[in-house]
């Protein structure tokens, strides 16, 4: 026991010394740390310290693909400071920021900005889904007013039973009887005079729902949910149509089918299939059936969108056919997806020199969304023009806060900016026997010849987690 007590007491004090070790990393890695070369085509990006409260600025040489410096924050000032210093710099990436742009300016005037294409491309997929959103609520409300969709009725407890298995029964029925008897609690604590909440810490739920539950006056009712999009929608018309037929056999169905490409679980046909047997839902789906859904109704606006940014020839035949009737469902549909695949096109073989055409065509439009994206392009037109035609791009930067993230939560909090900072700063390449060791590993990777037999020694995970984290 007494050994045992003089080990713990000299793991405490080797913790407690700890600080001590990091100052005197901090000051071996001042000592070690290399004069970078004037940089002449430098990447900026934000990182966090703590997500949505505070940030830093991370800048980074894009020919020698190292880490210039990190600033302890983001603001304009902070960041025009650190380009003055540096009058040697020729060209900016920077993402959509307001803030890195005016820093840009007040701080290397003399520089090319260059806007990153992914954050453009993101941009465009949002104007995009946001146009899409908007065409499928105008085509719900058209058909409703032509009376071609009626409104789902809702389904009575028997209905809703009737395609859910015993055990989902007895389930729902337990957390209903729960919910009701966790609201009597609330209920008689409120009569007993005590606050909100203090209800809600006695309860254990969230202060909201209990003042909800007693503005309500009587037991809330659980909302129905909607049904989520299934892979059986696709194959509605065929199942309905088997059905009429006169086949009611799941796994039948389910090989039918699976021959026509169905990737979803037996399990979901079987859900679909027991709605079916309900008589007043069945009544419904064939009614809805009478009129076909289109892609544009059934698809949702985040898949329609990834049908638009893609590559026709990357489409498959299913999906072009979708693709084509989606397209015919409105001009205003077919003028986004022009609109869409010609800003592609400059992205990908950075053709800024069309940007002016593409500009008049969107700002002319009468499509809001796009009019309004346009007008963003052209408040920073010259650093969209230049990322559309100069190969920088800041996928550098952001492998660099990548490395900056792995080596700020291997610190646990211990250490602050100070050791962050020279961490980042110090290249892996001074280290001879890390080098010695990645060269090995990379080696490896690359020769097929000289992939181990069994029973050779090989690189174990363990010892590739340890090799990247002296790398970073």
């Amino acid at each position: 026991m007494l050994w045992e007590g003089r080990l713990a007491h000299a793991s405490v004090n080797s913790f407690i010394s700890k600080p001590a070790a990091i100052q005197s990393c901090v000051w071996c890695a001042k000592r070690d740390l290399p004069a970078p070369e004037p940089p002449r085509v430098v990447g900026v990006d934000e990182w966090a310290w703590k997500r949505r409260l505070r940030y830093g600025t991370l800048l980074c040489d894009l020919e020698r693909r190292i880490p210039l410096d990190i600033l302890p924050d983001r603001r304009v000032e902070t960041v025009a400071a650190w380009f003055k210093r540096h009058p040697s710099i020729e060209v900016i990436s920077r993402d959509r920021s307001a803030e890195f742009a005016a820093a840009a300016s007040q701080g290397a005037p003399q520089a090319i900005q260059v806007a990153d294409r992914w954050h453009l491309g993101k941009n465009l997929s949002e104007t995009l889904t946001a146009v899409l959103a908007q065409c499928q609520a105008e085509q719900r409300r058209a058909n409703r007013a032509n009376g071609h969709q009626e409104e789902p009725l809702r389904e009575s407890s028997q209905e809703r039973s009737a395609y859910r298995s015993r055990r989902e029964e007895q389930a729902r029925l337990a957390r209903k009887a729960e919910r009701e008897q966790r609201y009597e609690l609330v209920r008689t604590l409120h009569l007993q005079g005590l606050k909100t909440s203090d209800i809600a810490k006695h309860v254990g739920m969230g202060e909201r729902t209990v003042r909800d539950w007693l503005a309500h006056g009587s037991y809330p009712e659980p909302k129905r949910r909607r049904r989520r999009p299934s892979l059986v929608d696709r194959y509605e018309r065929e199942v309905l149509k088997r059905w009429e037929q006169g086949n009611h056999n799941g796994a039948s169905l389910y090989r039918e089918l699976r021959a026509q490409g169905y990737r979803g679980s037996q399990k979901a046909l079987y859900r679909y299939l027991a709605r079916l047997r309900a008589p007043r839902q069945r009544s419904l789906m064939l009614e809805k059936e009478q009129v076909p859904a289109g892609p544009l109704e059934r698809l949702s606006a985040g898949r329609i969108t990834r049908l638009f940014l893609r590559k026709s020839v990357d489409l498959s035949q299913e999906e072009q056919e979708e693709l084509f009737q989606i397209r015919q469902a409105s001009p205003e549909i077919e003028a986004a997806y022009q609109l869409v695949q010609t800003f592609l096109q400059m992205l990908r073989e950075r053709t800024g020199q069309h940007l002016e055409t593409w500009l008049k065509a969107a700002e002319t439009s009468h499509i809001p969304e796009f009019e309004s994206f346009a007008a963003g392009v052209r408040q920073d037109q010259n650093a969209i023009l230049a990322g559309l035609t100069l190969p920088w791009s800041s996928g550098q930067t952001e492998g660099q806060i990548t490395r900056l993230k792995l080596l700020k939560r291997s610190m646990y909090g211990r250490a602050k900016f100070d050791l962050l900072r020279l961490r980042v700063l110090h290249r892996a390449e001074d280290n001879p026997k890390v080098d010695k060791t990645t060269r090995k590993v990379h080696h490896r990777q690359q020769d097929p010849a000289t992939v181990p037999r069994s029973g050779e020694k090989t690189v174990n995970s363990q010892h590739t987690t340890a090799v990247i984290s002296e790398v970073a």
